[in-house]
């Protein structure tokens, strides 16, 4: 219990200052569901966030525990629940754990994030001129049971059972079955690897680089 609360009084002593705290940030968040919890959703958590099953507010810094986080902007520190982490804006900075899923639109993640089944980024898209508008992408790891899949770019390493996205990634890939990218500065391992652009290695049954004189070769393509 001592050790739990130093964890907790540490946090709160690093993450405070991050979020300007003038008095509308609260330490402590208790959530049913909303509107049932502790403080409203339109209110900042800096420390604590208990979701007893699901917590929403609009930035998160500190410790964020239960079944369901959820956070309209911001998140920092560590995210641990046995559902899901869900944000649908702003930037994730820390540690992500969730037992189905991570959830995240515009893609600002630095840190790692580790899903049962899947970690998915989405960047947000202007239909009219067909751009991203915001996120800087992914930059730390992505752990997943079966799928990551990450419409930004990447600085870092992606890890799943099954399949990994992504759009520019410098970095790794690993899956059991495919890997799929814009292009690639690094190394691709699965089953089947795909990209356009290559500066690096591809390793499987099956390697595709789009604007190579050779798109597919077997076991290994390497191209520099």
């Amino acid at each position: 219990m001592k050790i739990a609360l130093t964890v907790i009084s540490c946090f709160v002593f690093l993450v405070v200052p991050q979020c300007g705290w003038a008095g509308d940030c609260s330490p402590l968040q208790i959530s049913l569901f909303p509107p049932y919890q502790l403080v409203s959703a339109e209110k900042d958590v800096c420390g604590l966030r208990l979701n007893l099953p699901v917590g929403d507010n609009v930035n998160i810094y500190g410790l964020d525990l239960g079944v369901m986080g959820v956070a309209s902007e911001s998140k920092m520190g560590i995210m641990l629940n046995l559902f899901s982490n869900y944000n649908s804006g702003g930037s994730t900075k820390g540690i992500q754990i969730g037992g189905m899923g991570n959830v995240q639109f515009i893609p600002d993640m630095q840190g790692i994030q580790i899903a049962g089944l899947i970690n998915l980024n989405l960047n947000r898209l202007n239909f009219l001129t067909n751009k991203n508008i915001g996120g800087s992408g992914t930059k730390g790891i992505e752990l997943a049971g079966c799928l990551n899949l990450n419409f930004g770019d990447i600085d870092g390493i992606q890890i799943a059972g099954l399949a990994n996205t992504g759009g520019e990634v410098r970095g790794i890939q690993i899956a059991g079955l495919f890997n799929v990218a814009t292009s690639v500065r690094g190394i691709q391992i699965g089953l089947i690897n795909g990209t356009q652009e290559l500066s690096g290695l591809q390793i499987g049954l099956i390697n595709y680089i789009g604007e190579s004189p050779v798109p597919i070769l077997p076991v290994i393509n390497l191209k520099f």
